[in-house]
C-alpha cells in the first residue's frame, strides 16, 4: 500500500511539473491564433475567443469601441453592415471561439522562411557532424589511450567551461575577421570541428564504462587506436552520441547571436534572425511572431520524440563512472 501511495504521489507530481513546463508552449500556441486586439487584452484566454453580436439573424464579429452610458458602441468587422458602428446593450454581446490561422500564412510571407530554413539546416547538420566527430575522438583519447599528462589536460579542458561566451566573443570575431571568414558560415561551423568541453566530458565518462578487455583484444589483433575507435567504441556509444547530436542540433537551431555577428547578407540569414525581424522597434506583430515560433519549435519536439528512448538512455549512462 505504501509503495502504491508513493507511486501515485510521484505520478501526480510529474503531471503537475509537466503542466507547469508545458504552459509557456500552450501560451505560445494560443497567442499565435489570436488577433492583434485579442493579444493586447490584459486577460489570458487559452482558447482564443472573439466578441460577437446577433445581427439580422446571424453572428457577426465586432470590435468594442467605447461605452455610452449603459450601452456599448461596437464596430462590425465581419458580417452584415460591415464597417458600421452600432450602439447595443452589453448583455447582447457574447464570446465564441475564434482561431486566427492567417497569422501562420502571414508569418511565412513576412520573411523568406524556406530560404532561411535551408540556411539553418545546413548549419545544423554541419555542427552536429563536427561536434559528434571531434568530441568522440577527443573523449576516446582522454578515456581509452594512456599517455602522460592526460589527466592534467582533461582538467585544463574542464576549466575552459568556466569562461563565459562574452569573454571570448571579441577575440574570436577578430580572429575570424583576420581569416576572412566574416559573412560566411565558417565561424558558425568550424568551431564545432574543434570540440566542445561539455560533450567531451560526457563522452569520456561514458567511454570509461566500456570494458577495457574489448579494446585490449582489438590491440592484440593488430588494430590501431583509430580503428578501435571506429569499430569498437562508436558502435557501443550510440546512446551517448545521440545526446550530443540532439543538444548540438538544438544549440545550432536556436543560435541567434552567432548569425547576428558573422552574417551580413540577407540571403545567408537563419530562422532565428528572420524571427527577430518580426519584432519592430516601436511595435511587434505578436500573432505572426508566435506563429513562427511554434513552427520553429515543432522540429525540435519531433526530434526529441523520435530519439527519446536513445536520448534518455544516453543521459543516464553519461555520468555513470568518474
Amino acid at each position: 500500500m505504501k509503495n502504491r501511495s508513493n507511486r501515485i504521489v510521484g505520478f501526480v507530481a510529474l503531471v503537475l511539473f509537466a503542466a507547469l513546463f508545458t504552459l509557456p508552449f500552450l501560451w505560445q500556441v494560443s497567442t499565435s491564433l489570436k488577433t492583434e486586439d485579442q493579444v493586447g487584452k490584459s486577460e489570458f484566454d487559452l482558447i482564443p475567443r472573439a466578441q460577437t453580436y446577433r445581427l439580422d439573424g446571424s453572428d457577426v464579429e465586432i470590435k468594442p469601441v467605447e461605452r455610452k452610458g449603459a450601452d456599448q458602441v461596437i464596430e462590425v468587422l465581419e458580417g452584415p453592415k460591415k464597417g458600421t458602428r452600432l450602439t447595443v446593450a452589453p448583455d447582447s454581446l457574447k464570446l465564441r471561439p475564434h482561431l486566427e490561422w492567417s497569422n501562420y500564412s502571414g508569418g511565412f510571407q513576412a520573411f523568406p522562411f524556406f530560404r532561411m530554413l535551408r540556411n539553418t539546416l545546413v548549419i545544423c547538420v554541419l555542427v552536429v557532424l563536427g561536434t559528434s566527430l571531434s568530441c568522440s575522438l577527443a573523449a576516446y583519447g582522454l578515456a581509452c589511450v594512456p599517455w602522460k599528462g592526460r589527466e592534467t589536460l582533461f582538467w585544463i579542458m574542464l576549466a575552459t567551461m568556466m569562461l563565459p561566451g562574452q569573454v571570448t566573443m571579441i577575440p574570436l570575431f577578430q580572429t575570424f575577421k583576420g581569416l576572412g571568414w566574416i559573412n560566411t558560415i565558417l565561424p558558425l561551423v568550424v568551431p564545432a570541428f574543434c570540440g566542445n568541453a561539455f560533450f567531451v566530458f560526457m563522452l569520456r565518462q561514458f567511454y570509461r564504462t566500456i570494458p577495457a578487455s574489448l579494446m585490449e583484444a582489438a590491440r592484440i589483433d593488430g588494430a590501431t587506436d583509430l580503428r578501435i575507435w571506429a569499430t569498437v567504441v562508436l558502435p557501443l556509444s550510440k546512446a551517448a552520441l545521440a545526446v550530443v547530436a540532439v543538444f548540438s542540433f538544438i544549440g545550432a537551431w536556436n543560435d541567434f547571436l552567432g548569425p547576428l555577428l558573422y552574417l551580413m547578407d540577407d540571403d545567408k540569414y537563419t530562422l532565428a534572425i528572420g524571427l527577430a525581424r518580426l519584432q519592430g522597434q516601436y511595435s511587434s506583430d505578436w500573432g505572426r511572431m508566435m506563429a513562427m515560433s511554434v513552427v520553429m519549435t515543432l522540429p525540435l519536439i519531433t526530434l526529441f520524440f523520435l530519439a527519446q528512448r536513445t536520448f534518455v538512455e544516453g543521459i543516464k549512462l553519461g555520468g555513470v563512472k568518474g
